[in-house]
């Protein structure tokens, strides 16, 4: 496949990918409306590990990878994990444009984790990148105010834990990134996603006693949605990672909490501000040019976007 081809096929990919992962975001907000978070956590979690032991199987892949290895990606699991919990949770409990793009704040954290542990300079662009990106979730919270004036009335003070642990999704991401890059060139991606899929489908079974509720017919349909969405989601971005540069592709990635705005309109009712769009444009400038950037300098992978 010439270069040419394989980068434009990768940016398709990573277009699908959106897509799919998009879907998976509506589909959490649907089936979160009748259903407990904590009970679709485990149901996308079973869903995918069952999808991707087939794939596996059927390109010989190892599930286990090498032993030396496996610490490092149970610990990618963990974070992950915690991640996609917190993330499901405020899909369910803000506006659901907001509640995506907050964890895609992820690159920003990965750039100051990349920086303390690995002992990266990271200079002032970073600490400029990380200003403008909280100046654009001021301006997204300050927008979307007229989305949350029920919930601000009642309790402002959940209001901001909800967006608070939104962000610390984006914190789990960012610790994601860095174990990646620590194992990304030793084991398949495969591998690497079975660990998640492993750790999140045990982790959500303890999740169950917060509540369980039998899924209806249209709940199922839902739920399928959220398992297969971001199965697809997962396996088209790792390939359109592996056909072209992450500094290439990486911004197209953003497509997806674009797609999550424009559902919430669609679907909820979700009307934007200026603000909050101004806000949108600063947090995915910001994003993207830490992974452009990051991407750029001698470390191959730096700027995958593992989205839980």
């Amino acid at each position: 496949m010439k270069r040419s081809r394989a980068y434009l096929s990768a940016i398709l990919l990573m277009l699908k990918a959106s897509f799919a992962f998009s879907g998976m975001a509506l589909s959490v907000k649907f089936a979160s409306h009748t259903l407990p978070s904590s009970e679709i956590v485990f149901f996308r979690s079973f869903i995918g590990l069952g999808l991707l032991l087939a794939l596996m199987s059927a390109k010989k892949v190892s599930v286990f990878g090498r032993k030396d290895r496996r610490p490092i990606m149970i610990l990618r699991g963990v974070t992950g994990f915690a991640a996609l919990v917190l993330h499901f949770y405020t899909i369910a409990h803000l506006p659901l444009g907001m509640a995506v793009l907050l964890n895609y704040m992820g690159p920003i954290f990965a750039a100051v984790f990349a920086a303390i542990w690995l002992k990266e300079k990271p200079g002032g662009f970073l600490y400029l990148m990380t200003l403008v990106s909280f100046g654009g979730v001021w301006l997204l919270v300050r927008g979307s105010e007229n989305l949350l004036t029920e919930a601000l009335a009642k309790n402002p003070g959940l209001v901001y834990l909800n967006i608070g642990l939104g962000i610390l999704s984006a914190v789990f991401i960012g610790l994601v990134y860095i174990l990646i890059r620590a194992i990304r060139q030793k084991e398949s991606p495969l591998t690497v996603i079975f660990y998640f899929t492993a750790v999140s489908s045990l982790g959500s079974l303890g999740l169950l006693t917060f509540g369980f509720k039998w899924p209806n017919p249209e709940e199922w349909l839902y739920l399928a949605g959220v398992g297969v969405g971001s199965f697809y989601g997962q396996l088209w971005m790792t390939i359109s990672l592996r056909r072209a540069p992450a500094s290439l592709v990486s911004p197209f990635s953003y497509a997806m909490p674009l797609l999550s705005f424009l559902y919430g309109m669609i679907f909820f009712g979700e009307k934007l501000t200026a603000a909050s769009v101004a806000g949108i444009l600063l947090i995915v400038f910001s994003g993207s040019l830490i992974s452009w950037v990051g991407t750029l300098k001698k470390e191959p992978g730096a700027g995958i976007k593992p989205v839980s």
